[in-house]
């Protein structure tokens, strides 16, 4: 048995819809990473949760909206080679807005804006990784994307 795996940091996305169709997005502030670009509610996976856990807490922290866990549908697997040259997986979800529920800046030290638009028309500038996920989603490219790598 070998003790150098590969190992790579997990984060869970989601595209969170409204009842008109759109998502939401968000724009980084004051993080060192990406700031002053547009997102979607994300977060790395702690030890112990799973996947939509993590989403579902990353949702609470951020945008103050709870969901249940059913209400999370995966869409995206994306492999990517990062700006920091370090490998990572982004698992990107689908969930819909509940009935009554109302997003807000629930870090405010970390995001200064968001912003509610088409999936083929987020706001500018979108950071990279999630503008290709993003596209792949809506071109129904498939389950697995790749960013960062050379072809």
């Amino acid at each position: 048995m070998t003790s150098n795996r590969h190992t790579m940091p997990v984060a869970a996305h989601l595209l969170l819809r409204d009842d008109e169709g759109r998502y939401l997005f968000m724009r980084r502030a004051n993080t060192g990473y990406a700031d002053g670009q547009w997102s979607v509610p994300a977060g790395h996976v702690e030890q112990g949760e799973t996947l939509v856990q993590a989403c579902r807490r990353e949702t609470i922290e951020e945008i103050d909206v709870d969901l249940a866990i059913r209400a999370f549908t995966p869409v995206l697997i994306q492999h990517k080679y990062d700006t920091d040259g370090e490998e990572r997986i982004d698992v990107f979800f689908r969930a819909d807005l509940p009935a009554g529920s109302r997003a807000r800046i629930a870090e405010p030290q970390s995001c200064d804006m968001l912003a509610w638009r088409q999936l083929d028309g987020p706001p500018i500038p979108l950071i990279p990784y999630v503008a290709n996920a993003l596209d792949m989603i809506v071109s129904g490219g498939g389950p697995v994307s790749y960013f960062g790598f050379d072809e």
